[in-house]
């Protein structure tokens, strides 16, 4: 039955996909699928993306042995603000000046190409070395598990993004990431709740007598409360501008819709987050001896619960590597196809072209992936722990600084990116090889981002920005996130009229997310006595 719906499942993204391909008219269609994106489609993205294999196995392991609290407290809560950052900030702002790809930013902000080459790198590498990590560990447990040879995975995975990355875009990407949210809200509030109540809540609270520190910040492993702060302070910073969260803003239909997945998508992220970690404390009870910690889901969804729940749950799991994945793909993808080709050589690439082009470019990330991930060389392992952190010493001071300052310019965004992603690199490097021991309360990415920060400052007050540059910063001061949107609903019959409705609709939302979130918060810590 398992391998059954393993197919199923891989089949079925491709099947959508190509349904989808009939809406694939022209390059707005294949990079932001003509921003027709709706409140339900946005959410599923974002939420599935939001919730990858490192949630599912990697910090599940570490709630199993130290405890939910010590990441799903400060760790989940510091996720949630800078998800809320990467929306309503950042991707609000770049979608109102009409972006399709992060890259179209930083060509609008600067004209400058090495800026835009740098930025380039640093976001293929991030995206390479983050996603093949994740395909490479998901898929040697999956192997394990349902006794298929792992080479044979990783194709399998590897043709079936491919199928729904490249036929469809972006519009195979967010159909069947939303396909992929619903199998994991499956784990999040059906088979998570039954661990739990396997367990039993009494059960899983003795924990605490039994573990010391199983239910504080601290944890079995007694951390200062000053680590804590610091993970909160690390996941704002790691979300807040990860592209594969800033991009899903750019097909919503209209900015309400990003208001309303701001509320909606960012109350389900890290409540089925809580969970997961929650289940993981319940397979404490159930099993307190499993190793590798990283098999602690996959164990419960196996061995205790009946076969067609242990099917959904390895759906789930498939489903975070995959949403991971296809992001990896399609917007590495279109850096090589829209980013680099057409703006470096073919300016005036017609629409067939480009479409064409940026299918050709992801079938080439695929072979490289699925060559990189089946070699699984040890080499790849360190690279993606600074992979993903790029986004956060690099792009984010400059992100920030361009959208908020007058004196921002090229030379100050080129010296932040490579002294930040460079000192952050060999931070961590000196750390692994014992060369220098930094605070448990301080982490290189802290220090990377500070140096990020300040050398963009220093060298934004010695170097003037040019008229170029003032005037592009003027005109994005100018550009209101809900401009477009509030002119669209006013010209229309009754627009007045509609545009309450829909602000109205909003704070419903807001209203019943914080009613669904008090419920749910006090349920637990009523019982678990917390």
């Amino acid at each position: 039955m398992t391998i059954s719906i393993f197919s199923i499942v891989l089949a079925s993204y491709v099947i959508v996909a190509a349904l989808l391909t009939k809406r694939i008219k022209n390059k707005n269609d294949f990079y932001v699928m003509g921003q027709q994106g709706s409140t339900l489609l946005i959410v599923g993205t974002l939420a599935a993306t939001y919730l990858s294999a490192v949630t599912l196995m990697g910090i599940a392991g570490i709630s199993y042995k130290e405890g939910p609290v010590v990441l799903g407290g400060l760790g989940s809560f510091g996720a949630w603000v800078g998800t809320l950052i990467a929306v309503v900030y950042i991707g609000r702002k770049l979608r109102s000046l009409n972006c399709k790809t992060m890259m179209d930013f930083f060509d609008y902000r600067f004209n400058n190409k090495w800026v835009s080459v740098v930025a380039l790198v640093l976001m293929v590498i991030g995206l390479l070395g983050y996603g093949i990590i994740q395909l490479i560990g998901a898929g040697l447990v999956l192997a394990e598990i349902i006794d298929v040879p792992f080479p044979v995975i990783i194709i399998a995975f590897t043709l079936a993004l491919l199928a729904f990355c490249s036929l469809s875009g972006m519009y195979g990407v967010i159909y069947t990431d939303t396909m992929m949210f619903f199998s994991m809200l499956a784990i999040a509030f059906i088979i998570a709740p039954l661990l739990m109540d396997t367990a039993g809540f009494d059960s899983m609270r003795a924990l605490g007598e039994k573990y010391s520190g199983y239910w504080t910040l601290a944890g079995t492993e007694q951390r200062p409360l000053s680590w804590s702060v610091s993970q909160f302070l690390v996941w704002v910073l790691f979300f807040a501008c990860t592209p594969a969260l800033v991009s899903r803003v750019f097909p919503a239909k209209s900015d309400f819709v990003v208001l309303r997945v701001a509320v909606v998508g960012i109350f389900f992220a890290p409540a089925m987050q809580l969970m997961v970690f929650l289940a993981a404390s319940a397979m404490k009870v159930i099993d307190p001896s499993i190793e590798p910690l990283d098999r602690v889901m996959i164990v419960g969804f196996m061995e205790h619960t009946n076969p067609a729940l242990a099917g959904v749950g390895l759906a789930g799991l498939m489903a975070s590597i995959m949403s991971t994945a296809s992001t990896l793909f399609v917007l590495t993808g279109f850096a090589l196809a829209r980013d680099l080709y057409e703006k470096l050589f073919d300016k005036k690439v017609s629409e067939h072209k480009g479409i064409i082009l940026g299918r050709f470019s992801q079938a080439i990330v695929a072979i490289i992936v699925c060559a990189v991930a089946i070699a699984k060389p040890a080499g790849i392992y360190w690279i993606s722990i600074y992979a993903g952190a790029i986004f956060a010493v690099a792009w984010l001071p400059t992100i920030v600084a361009s959208l908020t300052w007058r004196r921002m310019n090229a030379t100050a965004a080129l010296t932040c990116m490579l002294v930040g992603s460079i000192s952050f690199v060999v931070v961590g490097e000196l750390q692994r090889h014992n060369l220098v021991v930094l605070p448990e309360n301080i982490d290189k990415l802290m220090i990377s981002s500070v140096l990020g920060t300040l050398s963009l400052v220093i060298v934004a007050v010695v170097k003037s920005p040019s008229p170029y540059e003032v005037n592009s910063y003027l005109e994005i001061r100018k550009e209101l996130p809900s401009q477009a949107t509030i002119e669209s609903i006013l010209s229309r019959k009754n627009g007045r009229a509609l545009l309450y409705k829909e602000y109205r609709g909003v704070w419903i939302m807001i209203a019943i997310m914080l009613l669904l979130s008090f419920s749910l918060w006090s349920f637990l810590y009523f019982k678990l006595g917390m």
